[in-house]
């Protein structure tokens, strides 16, 4: 007998309406951020070099920079009522973020939210050597470079588990892990990429969405990964640019 779909999520610009660590970034990166943004947009850096790069322009002060996120968070609408449908459903709710991770569990306890959450995967941010803002990677690819958190492997964790999967993501980072699942739910970034590699997906707005999407039977993923979380990580584009 299948069990009920496990759903992944995504946190920064998914699970709250604005992309947190980008506008942590933005507000104390200045012109350097506009930089390291852009080569991370047009793939010349991935996302966990991002992250350390980032993490170097932040003031070393994570309660200033915690007040600062819960200050500017909202939660995307229909969320609450998602986590309620899916624990009717007996689905679990897995969220695997790629950004400092630090107020992620701050933001859901704000909400009340914390405890109906049953995995949370996320990097680590703290004060490091010489004071400095230091973004540790516990779920990163032991041998893969680009991606701090490797939402695959969590994808494929759960598929072992006897879960389908359905991926709920926005960015262009997440269709390392939707490319793996079962049923992809994608906006923004995201849902330009689908549409480039012609992957269905279904279209959200908020998790009224999501609610609505039809739980989906094991899907027939060839040609599909982007990389490979059981081996080398992440597979070369033939075209010979980033792949990130």
């Amino acid at each position: 007998m299948t069990r009920s779909a496990a759903y992944l999520v995504d946190f920064d610009g998914t699970v709250t309406t604005k992309d947190l660590s980008s506008a942590l970034a933005a507000f104390y990166g200045g012109d350097k951020y506009l930089e390291i943004e852009n080569l991370y947009r047009i793939r010349k850096i991935a996302i966990r070099e991002w992250l350390i790069n980032i993490a170097r322009l932040l003031p070393p002060d994570l309660d200033l920079l915690l007040s600062k996120a819960l200050q500017w968070t909202a939660i995307r609408p229909g969320f609450e009522h998602f986590i309620t449908h899916a624990r009717e459903q007996g689905s679990p709710v897995v969220i695997a973020s790629d950004g400092f991770g630090f107020y992620i569990e701050p933001i859901l306890e704000k909400y009340g939210l914390l405890d109906r959450i049953d995995r949370i995967y996320a990097n680590r941010t703290e004060i490091g050597s010489g004071g400095l803002l230091a973004v540790r990677t516990p779920h990163a690819h032991a041998v893969c470079p680009v991606c701090g958190n490797c939402k695959a492997a969590h994808v494929l964790r759960l598929k072992e588990e006897g879960y389908p999967v359905i991926y709920i993501g926005d960015g262009s980072n997440d269709r390392f892990g939707a490319f793996w699942s079962d049923h992809i739910c994608a906006r923004d970034r995201l849902a330009r990429i689908c549409g480039e590699y012609n992957i269905k997906f279904s279209p959200w707005v908020d998790f009224y969405d999501i609610i609505k999407v039809d739980k989906p039977a094991i899907a027939d993923r060839t040609g599909r990964s982007l990389c490979c979380p059981m081996g080398g990580g992440i597979k070369k584009q033939i075209s010979g640019e980033g792949p990130w």
